[in-house]
């Protein structure tokens, strides 16, 4: 799960600030002349990072996929998988 402080994070990089609870407006920014965040702001971040992260964890799983379908096409059996890949999950 994404948090509030990550997304601030991503859109004010190289900025240094504190935050009272989980609240955006109560950011205090600690760098000279940085343009405040929007609750609006931080929450599409939000929803951008944690796609951004639904896009990867899918991206891990049909590579995965995409590797023992390969490995069984060369008829590696699921015991020589697990043997190859231990980290493999579902195969070890």
């Amino acid at each position: 799960m994404i948090t509030t402080a990550q997304a601030v994070m991503s859109l004010r990089p190289g900025v240094e600030w504190t935050m009272d609870g989980d609240d955006v407006e109560n950011i205090t920014w600690h760098t000279p002349n940085v343009e405040p965040l929007t609750k609006e702001e931080v929450e599409a971040e939000v929803i951008r990072l944690q796609q951004e992260e639904e896009n990867r964890v899918q991206q891990e799983i049909q590579a995965r996929n995409d590797a023992i379908a390969h490995a069984k096409s060369l008829g590696f059996t699921d015991e020589m998988i697990a043997v190859m890949y231990p980290g493999l999950a579902g195969y070890n």
